[in-house]
C-alpha cells in the first residue's frame, strides 16, 4: 500500500492506496464505471465516468494539463503539463482545499474542470493537485509529481488467531 504526502509539510494527502495500471481509454472494461449514465440533450451526465476505483492509483507517464501547445501534425492543442502525475479516484484525496485563486477553480455546472491547471492545495498552502469533477469529463484527481512524495508500506499482517 502507498500513502502520498505533501512534499512541503509531509502531511498525508491520501489514505492508503494500491497501485494498478492506468486504465486504457480504448478498452472500456478497464475503467471504473459506477453505473455511468448517458448524457442528456444538454450534455449533462447524472453519473459520470470515473477513471480509477476508490483506493487505487496509477502513474500517468504522459503530459497532463496545461500549458496546451499546438501539435502541428494533428492540428490540435495538446496537453504539455507535467508527466508522471498520480491519478486517483477523487474521493481518495485527504484534507485538500480549493486553490485560493478563484480563476483556477474554474468549472461549469457540476464542479471544477481543471482546464487552467492545479486547483487544490494542501492545508500548508502548497499547490498539490488538479481535480477534474465536472459532469462533462472523466472524473479524477491528479497529484502533481513534484508536490508529493510517495511512502510505500507493507500491508498490516492479519491478526493472529488464538486457539
Amino acid at each position: 500500500m502507498t500513502v502520498f504526502r505533501c512534499r512541503g509539510c509531509r502531511r498525508a494527502v491520501t489514505g492508503a492506496v494500491r497501485e494498478r495500471a492506468l486504465p486504457n481509454p480504448d478498452v472500456d472494461a478497464e475503467w471504473y464505471r459506477p453505473e455511468a449514465s448517458a448524457a442528456d440533450a444538454g450534455g449533462h451526465v447524472a453519473r459520470p465516468v470515473v477513471r480509477m476505483a476508490p483506493g487505487t492509483f496509477a502513474v500517468d507517464p504522459d503530459p497532463s494539463g496545461p500549458p496546451y501547445v499546438m501539435d502541428e501534425s494533428l492540428g490540435l492543442l495538446v496537453e504539455s503539463g507535467p508527466s508522471g502525475t498520480v491519478v486517483l479516484n477523487s474521493s481518495d484525496g485527504l484534507g485538500l482545499e480549493e486553490h485560493p485563486d478563484i480563476t483556477l477553480r474554474r468549472g461549469f455546472c457540476c464542479g471544477m474542470d481543471g482546464e487552467y491547471g492545479p486547483n487544490l492545495v494542501c492545508t500548508c498552502g502548497a499547490v498539490i493537485a488538479t481535480l477534474y469533477a465536472d459532469c462533462y469529463q472523466v472524473q479524477e484527481l491528479r497529484l502533481r509529481p513534484g508536490a508529493v512524495e510517495r511512502s510505500d508500506r507493507s500491508p498490516e499482517p492479519p491478526p493472529r488467531q488464538l486457539r
